[in-house]
């Protein structure tokens, strides 16, 4: 039986036949064409270069450039990537295709790559140590790149279709225990620069988020955050500038990300005493600018070493905070938005454990719960 809209039968030969409309007899009725392969991905991979084929018959596949890889690669990043997204979504898609693309597949014809290129391009990416997410995400661009090559007629079918990837696995997010984050609220109240470290342990602010805000972000009356924004430090692109790498100040990481997050009473009063010595329009600041995510980076690793606290990165902090609303019952649609998750699907699958002492807790009280049954 076919597939639903794919044509593709298993004949009793033990082959897979796939049909596809090939032109059109003078009473308008179609004239049908067949593929055959042993395998089914074998089968619909055939099919899909025959349809693209015959959807405009006198159709010319062009060369970009040279004709390579790479030729069409540096024109898709140019002309076609970066007009429309971010700097910073820039910044990530021209590593990707110097460090992972070119040197792979940039000395390849566009025209003659194949499935089993990208294949064994994919598999040879986790290979040299890359998480599968982010081996999804390299394979994400190389396949939207690969698609604007089909609508710009350099390519017949996009080879990036029908790819297997690896599976992403879940880590369990590093926070602090309790007693930790006793210990580094008492270091950051007593640290003339613990405000930050503070603010992202009780509102769960990604450190890119708490570097951008403004005081105009900040409504006190009401006990508000208004998260619009992120700082992050990305490639200087700039013909002839004098740094390799600049701060951009850009929208917030997602529509998600843009949210508006109310204060805790404690907050409130720790943002008045701030702004009777802050100067200028960001909260955090540093020699006049905006202060830096590596800075505040730094300043708190040397806050956890004068605690005596194991090493964790700034966003540790917000995987406390969140893993803190848990254990006290927050509903997760509710954590979700503050944390500018674009699901609550997505916040479950990153902090849908508990610490230690609270599953223990909870096999005591089941266990007791059983010997009262008893």
């Amino acid at each position: 039986m076919a597939r639903r809209g794919e044509n593709i039968y298993l004949r009793q030969d033990g082959r897979y036949e796939g049909r596809f409309i090939k032109g059109y007899k003078p009473d308008k009725k179609p004239i049908y064409g067949s593929v055959y392969a042993r395998r089914y991905s074998e089968c619909k991979e055939k099919l899909a270069y025959m349809k693209a084929l015959h959807i405009r018959p006198n159709r010319i596949v062009k060369n970009c450039g040279t004709g390579y890889v790479s030729d069409f690669m540096t024109y898709w990043l140019q002309s076609i990537a970066r007009p429309c997204v971010k700097p910073s979504t820039y910044g990530n898609y021209d590593a990707i295709v110097s460090k992972w693309i070119l040197p792979f597949l940039g000395n390849l014809k566009l025209n003659r790559i194949s499935k089993e290129d990208i294949q064994q391009f994919v598999n040879s990416l986790s290979g040299h140590g890359l998480s599968a997410g982010t081996v999804r995400n390299i394979y994400r661009m190389l396949h939207s790149a690969m698609k604007k090559a089909v609508e710009y007629n350099y390519l017949y079918f996009n080879p990036c279709e029908g790819i297997h990837l690896p599976k992403i696995k879940f880590k369990e997010a590093k926070s602090f225990t309790l007693q930790e984050q006793k210990r580094i609220e008492q270091a950051a109240e007593s640290d003339k620069n613990g405000f930050p470290v503070l603010l992202s342990l009780y509102t769960g602010l990604r450190i890119g988020e708490i570097c951008a805000l403004k005081w105009s972000d900040v409504d006190l009356d009401n006990s508000m955050l208004c998260i619009s924004h992120t700082i992050q430090r990305i490639k200087n692109f700039k013909p002839g500038a004098g740094f390799k790498t600049q701060v951009f100040i850009g929208s917030a990481k997602s529509d998600h990300s843009e949210r508006i997050i109310p204060l805790p009473a404690c907050m409130v009063k720790m943002f008045r005493d701030h702004k009777e010595n802050a100067a200028g329009e960001y909260v955090f600041s540093y020699h006049g600018h905006p202060l830096e995510p590596r800075v505040l980076q730094y300043r708190f690793k040397a806050l956890l070493k004068r605690a005596g606290i194991r090493s964790v990165n700034f966003h540790g902090l917000r995987h406390t905070f969140a893993t803190r609303c848990l254990e006290f019952r927050m509903d997760v649609m509710t954590l979700s938005e503050i944390l500018g998750h674009a699901s609550a699907k997505m916040t479950l699958d990153k902090y849908g454990h508990s610490q230690i002492d609270h599953k223990r807790l909870a096999m005591k009280h089941f266990d007791q719960m059983l010997s009262c049954a008893a």
